[in-house]
């Protein structure tokens, strides 16, 4: 027994060996990970802190009533059940400004992360409207190539930044988050947990067209990457440091959040999994229902950007979870369209989403987001009665979530 267990036999440390495997298999986690490593994010994959300055806490107003409950699918369903029900580790509801309802689950507290798989997306989306703002970037008509000569001569030249925020590149893509063949998993996921700098820029270099460019929407997580090299090229800052500037200090976020890094010291990655507290997360919505002004009353994002940017314009809009192009599949009926990086639903709301349950909900109307974040897991590892809440919703909730949603603000309004 004199070998070096701290390598392997191909001489990797055993570390980077057993982190490298596990964050690259995180698409298809069982239930003893998924909590657990979601509270520890930034322990498993490269990291870049998002500063917070001085917080601004939300007050806090009447909670919903003792025994509260709501009806689902023909059943009385309360808050524990609701929780239980939906894998909830964080609920959060802000409305006119105050906490009305909040709870915690799964080791998370006040003070913790929680990862956002896609949630960050619609972050993205605020970046980039406060470039914009800041004149860093021109117009969302200018062609990425302006920022990515490395993609002149591809079939990204003639893609505009709307393209890339409206999902609507064109480019050939495979997005199917259960298949680990897949580009979202083969050369996205994997080379991030792998910290291969610049392998995704690389990639996207030799991928042909699906669709002419701005004609139909098809989700590709690999696009957004592409928005943290316009952002840090176009601001001259790293995209944490932009935000951290921009957002959470002008927005009086209560704790540190974190980007997830495409490797040790590389790009931010705007698309996928950056950690956030529930409260900074309500921040996000908040920031929505007030037009792009923060709370210390600075203007970030264009006037009318809110609304231009959660509007449903994405062309051809069909969303199929198994990574069809074109072709409307399970869960896909429940949204209305898509904006810059934001889901809609009806009665003018929208939502930031991403996988196994993470919702930031933003009702105008009611003038109040929700929160829910969570351990959706896999179908293989749901009892038979978790699957026929969650069959046709894959891993992002079931429509449970809606319903509790609608009858809270209705119960609070």
């Amino acid at each position: 027994m004199g070998e070096d267990l701290r390598h392997t036999v191909d001489g990797e440390p055993v570390e980077e060996f057993f982190r490298r495997h596990l964050a690259g298999d995180f698409l298809l986690w069982s239930p003893n990970i998924q909590a657990e490593a979601f509270l520890n994010w930034d322990r498993i994959w490269a990291v870049r802190t998002i500063a917070h300055g001085t917080p601004r806490p939300f007050a806090t107003g009447a909670s919903l009533p003792d025994g509260w409950a709501f009806e689902s699918k023909g059943r009385t369903v309360d808050l524990d059940d609701f929780m239980r029900n939906e894998f909830v580790s964080g609920l959060l509801i802000v409305k006119d400004d105050q906490v009305r309802l909040e709870r915690y689950a799964m080791g998370l507290s006040r003070e913790r992360c929680w990862q956002s798989s896609s949630m960050v997306k619609s972050l993205a989306s605020i970046l980039v409207g406060a470039a914009i703002h800041d004149g860093a970037i021109e117009s969302v008509e200018q062609h990425i190539v302006e920022w990515l000569p490395e993609l002149e001569g591809t079939s990204y030249s003639d893609v505009k930044l709307v393209d890339l925020l409206r999902m609507a590149s064109g480019i050939d893509w495979s997005e199917n988050t259960d298949d680990l063949r897949t580009d979202v998993a083969d050369n996205y996921i994997k080379v991030i947990a792998a910290r291969k700098p610049g392998y995704v820029l690389d990639y996207q270099q030799t991928l042909g067209k699906a669709n002419p460019v701005g004609t139909q929407f098809y989700y590709n997580t690999g696009d957004t990457l592409l928005l943290s090299y316009i952002l840090s090229r176009s601001t001259g800052m790293s995209v944490s440091d932009y935000c951290s500037e921009r957002f959470w200090k002008p927005m009086g976020c209560e704790n540190d959040g974190f980007f997830l890094l495409e490797s040790d010291g590389g790009h931010e990655v705007v698309g996928s999994c950056c950690g956030a507290t529930l409260r900074d997360y309500a921040k996000w919505g908040t920031f929505m229902l007030r037009d792009g002004v923060a709370e210390n009353g600075q203007r970030i994002v264009p006037e009318g950007w809110v609304a231009e940017s959660t509007a449903p314009t994405a062309p051809n809009f069909v969303f199929d979870m198994a990574g069809g192009r074109g072709v409307e599949g399970a869960g896909g009926s429940v949204f209305d369209g898509y904006g810059y990086l934001w889901w809609n639903r009806d009665r003018g709301d929208f939502q930031a989403l991403g996988s196994y349950g993470q919702w930031i909900w933003v009702s105008p109307e009611s003038n109040a987001v929700a929160v829910i974040l969570g351990a959706v897991p896999r179908h293989p590892y749901m009892s038979a009665e978790q699957l026929e809440l969650h069959g046709e919703s894959a891993h992002l909730g079931s429509e449970m979530r809606t319903d509790f949603v609608r009858a809270a603000l209705a119960e609070m309004s």
